[in-house]
C-alpha cells in the first residue's frame, strides 16, 4: 500500500528539479529541452537555440525580408493582386468622371509598377532565403558538432569497457 505523502515528496522534488524559463518565466520539468508554454516554446539550458542566435543577429531589413516573403506566400496576396488589377482595369475602361483613364489600354503604368513589385519582393525574398540558408547551414554544423561528440563518447566509453573486462580477467584468473 502506497504512503500519502509519496505524491506530495514526488512534486516537491520535481519542483526542485524544475527549470525556471527565462523568457517567459514558467516552470519546465528538468528533462525538457524546450519551454512547453507554446507561445514561448524558448530552448532551455546552457546553451541557446540556433533560431535564437539568428534572431538576435537580424537586422531591420532581414526582418522586413521575413514579413514580405511570409505574406506573399499566402493565397490572400494572389486574391488582393487580382481583386487590384479588376480595380485597375475597370476603372480604366469605365467613363468615371472622377479618375478619367489614368492609364489606357495596354496599361503602361501598370506595367511599370508591377516590375517595381517584383523587383522589390524578388529582393526580398532572396534576403529571406539567405537568411533560411544560414539557418540550415547552422542547424547541420550544429549536427555535425553532436554527432562528433557522441562519437568520441562512444570510443571512450568503448576503451573504458575493455579495460574494465581485462580487468575482470585478470582478477579471474
Amino acid at each position: 500500500m502506497r504512503n500519502q505523502s509519496t505524491p506530495q515528496l514526488d512534486t516537491e522534488a520535481n519542483r526542485a528539479a524544475s527549470i525556471k524559463c527565462p523568457a517567459c518565466g514558467g516552470e519546465n520539468p528538468a528533462d525538457v529541452v524546450f519551454c512547453l508554454n507554446h507561445a514561448c516554446h524558448k530552448a532551455l539550458g546552457e546553451f541557446r537555440y540556433a533560431l535564437e542566435e539568428l534572431a538576435a543577429d537580424k537586422t531591420w531589413l532581414e526582418r522586413l525580408a521575413d514579413r514580405v516573403a511570409a505574406f506573399v506566400s499566402r493565397p490572400l496576396f494572389i486574391v488582393l493582386h487580382l481583386l487590384w488589377f479588376s480595380l485597375w482595369i475597370g476603372l480604366n475602361e469605365s467613363d468615371s468622371p472622377l479618375l478619367g483613364r489614368f492609364d489606357s489600354f495596354p496599361y503602361d503604368l501598370l506595367s511599370i509598377v508591377l516590375a517595381i513589385e517584383a523587383v522589390l519582393i524578388t529582393g526580398f525574398l532572396l534576403i529571406s532565403q539567405n537568411h533560411q540558408f544560414n539557418y540550415s547551414e547552422k542547424r547541420a554544423e550544429l549536427d555535425y558538432e553532436v554527432s562528433v561528440r557522441c562519437y568520441r563518447k562512444l570510443l571512450e566509453l568503448e576503451r573504458r569497457l575493455q579495460n574494465l573486462s581485462v580487468v575482470g580477467e585478470n582478477e579471474q584468473g
